[in-house]
């Protein structure tokens, strides 16, 4: 019987884009009553088991090659796919992709059966349907290898390491419930003295249950009945996505903590209290070994409907491929390297908004992102992944930002989600691309009410270049910024310490100085002509996603987008209000509109305006 066939929709946009004749492996997720979810890709000339392997450590356990598209001719169909997977047990039936160039029409599916292809029709899954049928898990443990300073010591160690993790040694515990994983079997509650337990036979939508009902627990006990009786919240009103999810999407995560047997004798190499990311050296007989640690963040993908029983294996297979991950990147170091230096591994989880699953890399420690090796295996990572080398996806600042883990010291960010719609009719919005912190006066005990709004718009243009992975420069204070313009002659050194404005072209000379980002800066006469400028505006949000600073008068604001109808000439303005000087608190900025759609009457129609507007960098 041919398994039933679905097709992420990113995966098809990303197909969409490939313009040369290749061929690439698919990936994807088998689940339930054999229905395989395809999710992932790598474009190459040619295809090899290295390849493949390569690849697959990147993605989170349970996706696993099945298949092969191919872009163009594929009168040798058959025969690539018999190639390659002549020494692959994951599928007896892969699949084929038939793509014309550029295009989504004509787009054939085949699984191979019996030697011969077999046309399946496929059924496309958009991205709220992932959401709510697929979760994710999230480890972070590490340990200690002892290894030798070459490759095939390396590679011996990483061998026994994943050999002893996989002898069912290590426990789980769902986070923040007291259900635990062994390679027994599962059990336990959200919380004690709950009457729900998780076993075996439990699916993996009563784990989030569980977690739902701890949350919801811990969340009882810090309020008082008061706040009780004004909430009402409920269990069913927590979403994981929101607590411990990524931003920029909507997946449930599910974090686990690793657990270490006490019922046998372990050495200093078992032991991940407080580890850090340096090395020793351990002196033994006849040889000279290292003791190196390895930090991993392991991630898998769940079906929500599968059961608990396959959980300890999928959670082991996440280690086993994070380990594979660094045991790859230390020993193409010592490989490449003519020093034979071991390097601490890290292992760091991206989130691109094209592909719709997490991908993990693993990079070595004390090699800048701006290393040649570096900007090479990225190069290699953009081009197997269909992505252009215009943009960074891959680089250490693109990590992924969990919200559990978000500083509560920062600023806020992405003040603009969840807000109301516009109230523009028939109108399409343009809206910053990605994350910025939302700075504005008074905060970092500045006291800057009344002068620093331009420095604040400034502050947060720069958090958008940060988060992005442009620059790994810190956001430059109000001193920093006053330091510049002096450094390169534009304001006299009494302006250092000051408490004088500065405006929109001084905005730009800022972005070139401290991040090397060119801005063009556009005047509009009066604010009752801005929009005359509309269709700049959107396309610039369109091909740039950057956040403008506008100044006119004494007042300076961070456009972030527009809502425009192009028929009728309607337009608003989604404004970040530096002004703003109370607490971080979302609902306050939101509801009084210091982050809000602005219309034409929020110009004032006496003064002119500059905007600047940064460009983002050809980087990768």
């Amino acid at each position: 019987m041919l398994p039933k066939l679905k097709i992420s929709a990113l995966l098809l946009k990303r197909l969409e884009q490939v313009k040369q004749q290749c061929s690439g492996c698919l990936f994807g997720v088998f689940y339930g009553e054999g229905t395989l979810l395809l999710l992932g890709f790598n474009v190459e000339s040619t295809i090899g088991q290295l390849n493949y392997e390569q690849i697959q450590h990147k993605f989170p356990a349970e996706v696993d090659l099945c298949g092969l598209v191919k872009f163009g001719d594929c009168s040798d169909a058959e025969a690539h796919l018999s190639e390659v997977f002549k020494d692959v047990d994951i599928t007896d039936n892969p699949i084929l992709l038939h793509c014309e160039l550029g295009t989504l029409v004509g787009l054939k599916a085949s699984f191979l059966m019996h030697g011969k292809l077999e046309h399946v029709p496929y059924e496309v899954m958009d991205e709220d349907q992932l959401y709510r049928d697929f979760c994710f898990t999230r480890l972070k443990c590490s340990w200690t290898i002892y290894t030798e300073d070459n490759a095939l010591s390396v590679r011996r160690e990483m061998h026994a390491l994943r050999k002893t993790i996989s002898g069912g040694s290590i426990a789980f515990n769902v986070q923040p419930t007291k259900v635990f994983i062994t390679n027994g079997g599962a059990q336990g509650t959200p919380y004690s003295g709950h009457k729900g337990t998780i076993n075996n036979d439990s699916y993996i939508t009563e784990v989030i249950s569980s977690v739902q009902a701890a949350v919801h627990f811990g969340q009882d006990n810090k309020e008082n009945v008061a706040e009780k009786k004004s909430k009402k919240t409920s269990q069913s009103d927590i979403k994981l996505s929101n607590i411990y999810g990524a931003l920029g999407c909507e997946f449930d995560v599910i974090n686990i903590e690793v657990l270490r047997s006490k019922t046998r004798e372990f050495s200093d190499a078992d032991n991940t209290t407080n580890t850090l990311p340096s090395m020793s050296m351990c002196l033994k007989p006849a040889e000279k070994r290292f003791a190196v640690p390895v930090e991993l963040e392991p991630m898998a993908i769940l079906n929500k409907n599968i059961k608990v029983s396959r959980l300890y294996d999928i959670l082991i297979e996440s280690i086993c491929r994070s380990l594979r991950l660094c045991e790859q990147s230390i020993s193409e170091s010592l490989e490449e390297s003519q020093s034979n230096k071991l390097r601490v591994p890290k292992v760091y989880n991206f989130y691109p908004k094209e592909f719709g699953h997490f991908i993990s890399c693993c990079y070595l420690d004390n090699i800048s992102d701006d290393d040649a090796s570096m900007q090479n295996k990225r190069k290699r990572l953009h081009r197997h992944s269909g992505l252009p080398v215009t943009r960074p996806y891959f680089r250490r600042t693109n990590v992924c930002i969990f919200r559990n883990e978000i500083s509560t010291q920062e600023p806020l960010l992405n003040t603009h989600v969840g807000l109301k719609a516009s109230g523009v009719s028939e109108g399409k919005q343009y809206l910053v691309q990605g994350y910025y912190h939302y700075y504005h006066y008074l905060q970092q005990q500045m006291q800057d009410n009344g002068w620093g709004c331009a420095y604040r718009s400034l502050q947060t243009i720069c958090s958008w270049f940060l988060l992005q992975g442009y620059t790994e420069r810190a956001v430059p204070t109000h001193l920093e910024i006053q330091q510049h313009l002096v450094k390169i002659g534009d304001k006299p050194l009494s302006f250092k310490g000051s408490s004088q404005w500065i405006g929109s072209t001084e905005v730009g000379m800022c972005l070139q100085g401290f991040l090397n980002v060119e801005s063009k800066i556009q005047h509009v006469t009066s604010g009752g002509d801005l929009s005359t400028i509309a269709s700049d505006l959107a396309m610039h949000f369109q091909t740039q996603g950057t956040p403008i600073m506008i100044g006119g008068g004494v007042l300076a604001h961070t456009i972030i987008g527009i809502d425009y109808n192009v028929q009728t000439g309607q337009i608003k303005f989604l404004i970040l209000d530096p002004h703003y000087t109370g607490e971080d608190d979302l609902q306050i900025i939101q509801s009084k509109g210091w982050c809000g759609w602005k219309g034409m009457d929020f110009w004032d129609k006496k003064s002119y305006y500059n905007l600047c507007l940064p460009q983002r960098p050809i980087m990768f």
